[in-house]
């Protein structure tokens, strides 16, 4: 409560209690010593502007303004200066303080609690004392900040996640709740420990039965929340989408960069995920993350969307137990147990790989203490088998199977054998001539045969083999060279991934502003194309009235026409001033009942004298009756309108029936004419938003087989080069094995699949 000088407590206009600004403020703490009763705050130094001749600095609020201010004995204090009037804050600071240094730090989990000061008379702006709060200051990274910088860190987001679900079962645990549980409010201290701040919303055991003062951050709370939710349950839904995004970033750190916008004031999820869940990019991912313990985590909040606060569990320990295992399932033997506080399955980490970390989905795919296994997987040539293998050269297949290339092959080398002798005998050349020809085309009919020889599958996969043994052979002769070359090519691939995936979670994100902006222009362009019509439906009540008015409007006026030819003028008598010699007057003019005239006009006489009163007839005519001034009209004028008046009262009110029916079945066709077009509008509308939701997700579920695709191929050719560098041990033996390898494979390959072999195969088919 803002208080004066004098004890009067300080109002605006109305009787509101006017606040200073933030500028009030900073221009008031640039004289502490002046503007605070409180000895740390008097004796107290207040933190600048970094920009020269601005003073205090702020952090500006909804309703408030924070400072920092430093104590002579070294402490810090963040002042929040209140901008607008918190008469109603003083009680229940008093009662949120009372609760917070009744806790038994010893029994928590962490020091996440603050303890703070309300201080009634706290600054003196603008002449008058104003109320403060006076809270150490906390150092830490906001929520967001910490995990943008620690993603990649799953062990740390992990414990992140365990530390704050211990802060919320301390909450739980002694009635309390925050109520408004974000990013901006949980900050994380330099040991890993969580601290919370801004505690305007809170609830205590003391303030039940009160009202809520805010609802809460929307990204972070239930659409269904409302001011009556003001209790200790009021934190559970928060609590849970905060959590989900731990354990979701620290099961796959990808999902950070998917779903989360750098501008956003959100972690993974925000308002319109909760609102709209069926147009939501955020919960496919979730949902069907290869991961069990994020997808069931996932599904167990997206169930809460639906539900009343009241009706929320409870995020405990206990509510997040691993799922059991399926019918058959068995653990794989030496397998990692995930911590079940985190919810999060484990991870393997794999030399070099990208991130620090594979992902635990792909955990079972990787051999224990090896490379990854694959199913189907196609063996490595040229002596990348695991130690004690034995290395004899792989068996060369023979040909099979002729090919139009081998006849084709065969017949060219015949004709070109051939041609030389049938050309001298046919075109009668010199005898000198045929030997030259003769060894021409016999190059050639080899050069054939060659050709076709190289471009069988048999011969091709025994050269990749040679190629292969030759390639381990260069690497024998500098292992060390050959090591370097291998990390090199590891380096390279991580990159290659890394690059990869950046490029995907930044597509995906365009995805999300795609499919955000395109439902916003459906929705934009329905509304255009509805509003009309809307406003056609809205006003059909009063046009049933219209028109209902406008066919009663001949009755009324036949009831009115008549009820005023039944009036004679004689009755006009009874006016003030009106004497027989004035009716008569009248009568001679034509007008002897009511209905002979409609009104009265004036005309401004010369010079200054009065008006010439004009009688309106029934034709249209105006005539002026003599002894008749403006009063007399006028009165004349009045008597008429209210016999008008009286006959309009009598009047018929109901039309028949079958003109009501007409009436109202015209109503009736166009409330459904403007019906249909509102739904085919909103039903061309929803193929819209169904194509929109479909090509968006189509596009992302392609971005993410594309990206698995990659880290599948990424994590084989890795075990690859893991495997080549194991086997670069023992260099001079393996040379020697290779050696003997490389010169059996060449001898099988020319036993097997020699010129002389595939010329007899291609002539014979054997």
């Amino acid at each position: 409560m803002a208080v004066s000088r004098g004890g009067r407590p300080v109002t605006g206009t109305g009787g509101i209690r006017k606040f200073p600004t933030g500028a009030n403020y900073m221009e008031a703490l640039q004289h502490p010593e002046l503007c605070f009763r409180d000895p740390d705050l008097r004796n107290g130094t207040v933190q600048q502007s970094p920009v020269v001749g601005l003073g205090p600095k702020a952090i500006s609020g909804n309703f408030a303004s924070v400072f920092s201010v430093t104590a002579r004995d070294g402490q810090r204090y963040a002042l929040k200066c209140f901008t607008r009037d918190t008469s109603a804050m003083g009680t229940r600071y008093d009662a949120i303080s009372t609760a917070l240094r009744a806790l038994d730090a010893g029994a928590l989990s962490q020091p996440w609690s603050v303890r703070f000061d309300f201080l009634e008379q706290g600054v003196l702006a603008l002449g008058d004392w104003f109320p403060v709060l006076k809270m150490a200051w906390v150092q830490g990274t906001d929520l967001l900040t910490w995990i943008d910088r620690n993603r990649h860190d799953a062990a740390a987001v992990r414990s992140l996640a365990d530390r704050f679900l211990a802060v919320v079962d301390d909450l739980e645990s002694h009635g309390i709740a925050h109520g408004d549980l974000q990013h901006g409010n949980i900050l994380v201290a330099t040991d890993g420990t969580v601290r919370l701040v801004d505690y305007d919303g809170m609830y205590v055991p003391a303030l039940k039965g009160e009202a809520a003062t805010e609802n809460g951050h929307r990204n972070y709370q239930s659409p269904r929340r409302t001011a009556t939710d003001f209790g200790p349950a009021m934190d559970r839904f928060s609590a849970w989408v905060i959590h989900l995004s731990l354990v979701a970033v620290a099961t796959d750190a990808g999902l950070w960069s998917q779903l989360h916008d750098d501008q956003g004031e959100y972690l993974i999820l925000s308002e319109s995920d909760f609102k709209d869940p069926a147009t939501s990019l955020a919960w496919p991912l979730l949902l069907g993350h290869p991961d069990e313990r994020l997808r069931a985590e996932a599904f167990r909040v997206h169930d809460l969307l639906g539900k009343p606060c009241s009706a929320l569990p409870r995020l405990a320990p206990s509510a997040l137990k691993p799922p059991a295992p399926r019918s058959g399932q068995k653990r794989r033997k030496g397998a990692a147990t995930p911590p079940v506080g985190a919810g999060a399955a484990a991870t393997v980490q794999a030399p070099g790989s990208v991130g620090g970390a594979i992902p635990a989905w792909m955990s079972d795919r990787m051999a224990t203490g090896g490379p990854l296994v694959t199913a189907g997987a196609p063996a490595a040539v040229g002596g990348n088998a695991g130690p004690g293998t034995a290395h004899a050269a792989t068996a060369v297949a023979p040909f099979s199977r002729r090919r139009p290339s081998d006849v084709m092959a065969a017949a060219t080398a015949l004709l070109t054998t051939a041609a030389p002798g049938v050309l001298t005998v046919a075109a009668g050349q010199p005898e000198a001539y045929l030997p030259l020809a003769q060894t021409t085309a016999l190059f050639a009919a080899v050069t054939a045969i060659g050709f076709g020889r190289r471009r069988r599958p048999e011969y091709r996969q025994a050269k990749q083999q040679v190629r292969g043994l030759r390639r381990r052979m260069r690497e024998l002769k500098d292992p060390a060279g050959a090591h370097r070359r291998l990390e090199q090519e590891m380096q390279k691939l991580d990159q290659t991934v890394a690059k990869d995936n950046a490029a995907t979670d930044k597509r995906i994100q365009s995805l999300q502003t795609e499919l955000r902006d395109g439902l916003a222009r459906i929705t934009m362009d329905l509304n255009r194309r509805t509003d009309g019509v809307r406003r056609q439906q809205a006003e059909l009540p009063a046009k049933e009235q219209r028109l209902i008015a406008d066919a009663l409007e001949p009755e009324v006026r036949a009831h009115v026409e008549n009820r005023l030819r039944r009036t004679s003028i004689q009755d006009a008598r009874n006016l003030p001033n009106m004497g027989a010699k004035t009716i008569q007057a009248l009568i001679d003019a034509g007008i002897r009942t009511a209905a002979d005239y409609t009104g009265v006009s004036f005309s401004q006489g010369p010079g200054s004298g009065g008006r010439t009163a004009y009688f309106v007839l029934g034709s249209g005519m105006h005539v002026r009756v003599p002894g008749i001034g403006e009063g007399r009209a006028t009165s004349l004028a009045d008597w008429r309108q209210s016999l008008e008046q009286r006959a309009r009262a009598s009047a018929p009110a109901t039309l028949p029936a079958p003109v009501l029916n007409r009436i109202r079945a015209e109503i009736a066709t166009l409330r459904a004419q403007y019906a249909t077009e509102v739904k085919q509008a909103e039903g061309k509308a929803q193929l819209d938003r169904d194509a929109t939701q479909k090509r968006v997700a189509d596009e992302r579920q392609r971005l993410m087989n594309d990206r698995q695709q990659r880290g599948m191929e990424a994590q084989r050719r890795r075990a690859d080069l893991l495997q080549r560098q194991k086997l670069l041990a023992g260099a001079q033996m393996e040379r020697t094995r290779v050696t003997g390898e490389l010169s059996a494979a060449r001898a099988e390959i020319r036993r097997v699949l020699g010129a002389g072999k595939y010329l007899r195969f291609v002539l014979s088919g054997r």
